[in-house]
């Protein structure tokens, strides 16, 4: 259970709750107490950063997409769960230009986003979008997700965070393909019991299912038309480290260059 939110703290406590046994030796500079808060070995570190904090993983749970088969934002409908949570929109959009998303009437927060043209010889150099962004909320039923930007088909995918220690993400990446192949990598300085949450879009897919990557828990894609395929996932339980997924398309198509295509990726991670 998490740590008390306010009044005497003491190491005993903070060491439990990383697992350890009560009444064991313990220092706050201990790896598996500093993972807690995602402190690195001597770093300034005090009894009241470990005000409400927990040693378990934040729980995730995907509550739907919404997509477009037309140009523009995929403005729409999503059902989400009763109390508050942080919800997580990631979108993936053939296409530039966007600058906000709201949820209901609440503006939600950018993590990551990665839409600048590619540049890597032989890859279809466009300026697809892959964004993270998200917002604490009390919302619950049926919320409208809408924004902005897009020149092609587009999708979002919404999940709900509880149990986390912050709101706010402890690291936000991207990424873009750089070589002219089927594969990319996105990594990510995660920390222990963390959760990471990515957004990729590729160009030339001709499978609903065709994507995969490394350290995915779970993956949700759509493939909307023959030059972009959009995919989010997650991955619970981080360790703590640098942490790679590979992220790789298994059946391509032919729509610009054979053997090769555009990856934009984004992500953000939670304690």
């Amino acid at each position: 259970m998490p740590l008390p939110s306010s009044g005497a703290i003491t190491l005993n406590q903070i060491h439990v709750e990383a697992g350890g046994s009560s009444g064991s030796q313990a220092s706050l500079n201990d790896a598996d107490i500093r993972a807690m808060i995602g402190k690195s070995s001597g770093a300034s570190n005090a009894f009241s950063e470990y005000y409400g904090v927990s040693a378990s993983t934040p729980s995730v749970s995907y509550r739907g997409r919404v997509s477009t088969t037309g140009n523009g934002f995929p403005n729409g409908y999503v059902n989400l769960s009763s109390g508050t949570k942080v919800v997580v929109v990631c979108l993936q959009s053939a296409g530039y230009g966007n600058t906000y998303i709201s949820l209901g009437s609440s503006s939600m927060t950018l993590a990551a986003k990665m839409d600048a043209i590619g540049t890597a010889s032989g890859v279809w150099n466009v300026a697809y979008t892959s964004a993270v962004y998200y917002l604490t909320s009390s919302a619950s039923g049926s919320v409208y997700v809408t924004g902005n930007g897009g020149t092609g088909r587009s999708s979002a995918t919404i999940y709900e965070i509880t149990g986390y220690n912050s709101a706010t993400p402890y690291t936000t990446d991207t990424a873009q393909q750089t070589n002219a192949d089927l594969t990319a990598d996105i990594t990510v300085a995660s920390q222990y019991n963390g959760l990471t949450i990515g957004s990729v879009i590729c160009e030339d897919s001709f499978s609903a299912s065709g994507i995969t990557i490394t350290n995915a828990d779970t993956i949700h894609q759509q493939h909307l038309e023959s030059a972009s395929a959009h995919t989010s996932w997650y991955d619970s339980q981080t360790p703590s480290g640098n942490r790679t997924y590979t992220i790789t398309q298994t059946n391509p198509g032919n729509n610009v260059y054979a053997g090769s295509t555009l990856f934009q990726m984004a992500s953000a991670s939670w304690k």
